[in-house]
């Protein structure tokens, strides 16, 4: 088939039509289908599910549809590590589909004349082949593989298997056409709304609610406005740009006119990111957070919540708009009363049962009982049909919970909610999206937040490591600690400030500073130690290549946290044409390393020493004898720290590192540099003694 067939709008399908060529293109696919196009048919029939009212298909649809080119990287590199062990792998893994066949009852004529090549002897044959029979594949890496065993079933089975403390989200753009017709640089922009599917949340198990998906549309942009990912890449360009040329300031007037720029730049992402929290998110941020700590404080919302549904008479509310309001008022003590308002309206119009509404709609001039998603109808409609549904208006209906809002935000009775503890938060982040800091959301940085390609890789990590994960945590070990700084001997003051820092704090790591390493000395690193540190231009796995028989850092036995501090050292980086993505993390995540810290876009080499030596000084335990935050910096550029002064405040660290990521971006003043920095993997912490 065509991808023309199914990828343009210049071919109009009935709706079953339509259906079934999308189902015969997402599951009559090779063993290593074509990425991009993969993607687009899981998005469609995402979206097709969704408009159906089947939630977990659409959820499961929609987490194949992201990052699915890794995945063949991921078999590739396995398959290439068994051939090295096993010279018969590659013949072993064609017995058993000849044993299928032989023991059939029924075959087909081309498997007739597939048996025509083989021996007479038809029993001796098949005691042969018991002598080479292959191992079963674990789940986790037939998952990863395009087969049958992706299907909605194993999804569930797989989600039920992670550790209960983890709070997992997708967050997927749409399908856009144009991803055929232009250049990725033109229509990366174009993004009208952002699907968020919870997979695993704090309130599910309350509602017997399987994975459900909703849809946020995209702010309105005022006269003058850009909309906001075109605003993000145009400011990411401006930065590139500028730190490209301050190699060349030459005088005062120049390097003035280089901190305006950054002063520029930094109000513009700060502005990109308000927009994101308060105009297009708004209320739904509140999907994104992690589950408390203290199970009591969940309680007391659910009960909170639930009198107010008793005492209004709520009974016919889904369990998806349950859901949605136990999530949304248990965040609203960090939430403005419009964005509560604005998001109670939608759950109560938008999210309800499509066939009550059916029954009781009247048509007007743009609305019909033919829609295919509540949020078609104008609000009207949708207000009309609430009330005839629920015996009440959508204003009281608001009021209802947004007085539960004001009671959590007012009440002396829940202080303890504002600083309430939270589990770790997994981010499944589609590659249009991944550019964007969602970890510098208000509603998300004080929270342990990670980055993962998709639920294939978070499950082939969960399962690489399951005996080292304790309360939903890597328990990690901070003995062996090894370091890259400067290898391409041009970052100077870098050097001076990263190696002092490590040689105060970290007396015991070792490694290589202003030169490179060994390429399997590099890959040494990635395997044996327990914290790694690249200091220098870039991801530095580039320094590996040719090690491990030419498998680079994939060839790395990973347990190591990762920390690289170069620009854009964690980026999607995209070839021209429509070609997926790539970056550092993909390959050290095939190597199983447990989580990549590194940043998103260019960065500035003094800011980022602040911010890497922070982070390290929070979680790795030191002996040194003042902590890294009072010693003296004045002359750190040169190499030399000042420790001879009494302690300016009390040390507290910080073992839990996504946490210690969130702290350590304080660390810089410039929030452009503050949201570079993101974690991507498993939750680590230091394992307790």
């Amino acid at each position: 088939m065509e991808d023309f067939d199914v990828f343009t709008n210049e071919i109009e399908f009935s709706g079953p039509a339509y259906k079934h060529i999308l189902n015969k293109y997402v599951t009559d696919i090779p063993c290593t289908p074509n990425g991009p196009n993969y993607e687009s048919g899981r998005k469609l029939m995402a979206e097709e599910c969704l408009a159906d009212g089947m939630e977990k298909e659409c959820a499961f649809h929609f987490s194949e549809a992201v990052s699915s080119s890794v995945r063949t990287l991921a078999v590739y590199r396995d398959e290439q590590i068994q051939n090295t062990g096993n010279k018969l792998s590659k013949i072993t893994k064609y017995i058993k589909p000849v044993k299928n066949i032989i023991s059939s009852n029924t075959i087909t004529k081309e498997e007739a004349s597939l048996l025509n090549l083989l021996p007479n002897d038809v029993e001796e044959v098949t005691e042969i082949l018991k002598n080479y029979e292959p191992d079963e594949l674990p789940l986790h890496k037939k998952y990863m593989r395009f087969s049958s065993e992706n299907n909605v079933n194993n999804f569930l089975k797989i989600l039920k298997q992670f550790p209960k403390e983890w709070t997992i989200i997708q967050l997927t753009a749409p399908y856009n056409p144009n991803e055929n017709l232009k250049p990725f640089t033109e229509y990366r922009t174009e993004i009208s709304s952002i699907y968020l599917t919870l997979l695993t949340n704090d309130y599910m198990d309350h509602t017997d609610i399987e994975p459900f998906t909703v849809e946020v549309p995209a702010n309105i942009t005022k006269v003058g406005e850009k909309p906001l990912f075109e605003e993000l890449y145009s400011l990411l360009i401006e930065n590139y740009n500028t730190i490209e040329k301050a190699q060349f300031l030459n005088n005062k007037r120049l390097i003035k006119n280089y901190w305006s720029r950054r002063e520029d730049i930094d109000l513009r992402i700060k502005s990109v990111i308000n927009v994101m929290y308060k105009e297009w998110l708004g209320g739904w941020s509140s999907l994104l957070t992690g589950k408390f700590e203290d199970s009591a404080l969940r309680e007391k919302v659910i009960k909170q919540v639930d009198t107010a549904i008793s005492d209004w008479g709520f009974i016919k509310l889904t369990s998806k708009q349950k859901t949605l309001l136990y999530n949304l008022l248990g965040s609203s003590i960090l939430l403005s009363s419009q964005q509560i308002k604005s998001c109670i309206r939608m759950i109560l119009t938008q999210h309800g049962n499509p066939d009550e509404v059916r029954q009781v709609l009247t048509n007007c001039e743009s609305c019909s009982k033919e829609f295919r998603l509540l949020n078609e109808l104008c609000f009207e409609c949708l207000s009309e049909c609430f009330e005839k549904i629920h015996h009440f208006n959508i204003v009281d209906g608001i009021k209802a919970f947004s007085d539960v809002a004001t009671q959590i935000k007012d009440g002396d009775e829940w202080t303890a909610l504002r600083k309430a503890k939270r589990h770790p938060v997994i981010l499944i982040v589609d590659e249009m999206l991944d550019t964007f800091p969602w970890e510098t959301l208000p509603i998300l940085n004080h929270q342990p937040v990670s980055r993962i390609e998709n639920i294939h890789f978070l499950y082939s990590l969960y399962k690489e490591h399951e005996d080292k994960i304790v309360d939903g945590y890597f328990a990690a070990e901070p003995n062996i600690g090894r370091y890259v700084i400067n290898p391409d001997k041009n970052l100077e003051r870098m050097e001076l400030r990263m190696s002092s820092f490590v040689k105060y704090w970290c007396e015991s790591w070792s490694g290589h500073i202003g030169e490179p390493p060994p390429p399997e000395e590099f890959l040494d690193y990635l395997s044996t130690s327990d914290i790694f540190l690249y200091c220098g231009h870039g991801d530095g796995c580039h320094f590996a290549k040719g090690a491990a028989n030419g498998a680079g850092v994939e060839g790395a036995s990973g347990r190591t946290t990762a920390l690289l501090s170069g620009c854009g050292s964690v980026r999607l980086s995209r070839a021209p044409g429509r070609t997926p993505p790539s970056g550092a993390h993909h390959h050290l995540h095939i190597a199983s390393c447990p989580i990549v810290i590194g940043m998103l876009w260019e960065v500035t080499d003094l800011e980022v020493d602040k911010v890497v030596s922070t982070l390290l000084s929070l979680y790795v335990p030191s002996d040194a004898p003042v902590d890294w935050k009072s010693v003296g910096k004045a002359k750190w550029s040169q190499g030399l720290i000042e420790t001879s002064i009494e302690q300016k405040s009390q040390y507290s660290p910080e073992r839990d590192l996504l946490l210690a990521v969130s702290r350590a971006r304080g660390a810089t003043s410039f929030t452009m540099i503050a949201s570079s920095l993101v974690a991507r993997g498993l939750p680590v912490r230091i394992r307790d003694k």
